[in-house]
């Protein structure tokens, strides 16, 4: 069963009124050679700004990012190729 380590960087506390701005993951092993890695579009139109800062990356920058549909489902099949079974998500 395949652990998989997660971290977002978002630009507000509650998902839906703020965006995921990225996120990386990670096949928990000993090589750490695993990883997935991706930047969205905001889908939403509020922002806190001290929280977008802690991504490092400007509001600007952000809307150049990819759509957050097209990651998330590159995202679904990163798991698909390297998670055989059941997978857990681990996070902290």
């Amino acid at each position: 069963m395949p652990y998989v380590m997660v971290d977002i960087e978002s630009d507000g506390p509650i998902p839906g009124d703020y965006s995921m701005v990225c996120f990386g993951a990670v096949i928990v092993e000993p090589e750490l050679n695993r990883t997935f890695y991706g930047k969205l579009k905001p889908i939403s139109d509020q922002f806190i700004p001290e929280a977008l800062a802690v991504s490092g990356f400007t509001r600007e920058e952000c809307l150049q990012f990819d759509d957050a549909h097209q990651v998330m489902q590159q995202f679904q099949e990163w798991l698909a190729s390297n998670c055989k079974g059941r997978t857990m998500f681990v996070s902290e």
